[in-house]
């Protein structure tokens, strides 16, 4: 499956004194040992991106460095969780749609003529006319027989 990185972050006003964290969840088991580090931003808040499965939905929170799980105001939806009485975050990472690669070719302009096409001004060869008959007609054999 493919993966797509996705960013995580936490608003300043729900991290608080806070000043480190990780992001834990479905994606890594929940191992708060092996979580994903959060990084502090200049404003407060706290952040980090994760390579996940595209398709997939995932459940998630945060655990910071004063104790406290805390949920992303955020997340795409949230999932009650009976035995430990708490919401977990929800992500859905979209499938994504292979793009594909089209070339595109300018449209060359049609090239101007300047000349305009020559048309004919002699009128087609007639045809020739038979030829002459150049055979003489036979003597009359008449003629020739009472000569004798």
């Amino acid at each position: 499956m493919a993966k797509k990185k996705v960013s995580f972050s936490l608003a300043a006003e729900i991290v608080g004194d806070a000043t480190t964290g990780v992001l834990v969840g479905e994606f890594n088991n929940w191992d708060t040992r092996n979580g994903v580090e959060l990084k502090k931003a200049k404003d407060g808040s706290l952040s980090c991106s994760v390579s996940l499965e595209t398709g997939q939905t995932y459940q998630y929170r945060y655990l910071l460095d004063d104790g406290r799980w805390v949920n992303d105001g955020n997340a795409d939806d949230y999932s009650f969780v009976g035995s430990y009485q708490v919401d977990n975050c929800v992500i859905s990472v979209p499938k994504t749609v292979a793009k594909k690669t089209v070339k595109k070719v300018a449209a060359k302009p049609a090239a101007k003529t300047t000349k305009p096409v020559a048309k004919a001004t002699k009128p087609a060869a007639k045809a020739s006319k038979p030829a002459a008959k150049t055979t003489k007609p036979a003597a009359k054999a008449k003629a020739a027989s009472s000569a004798k």
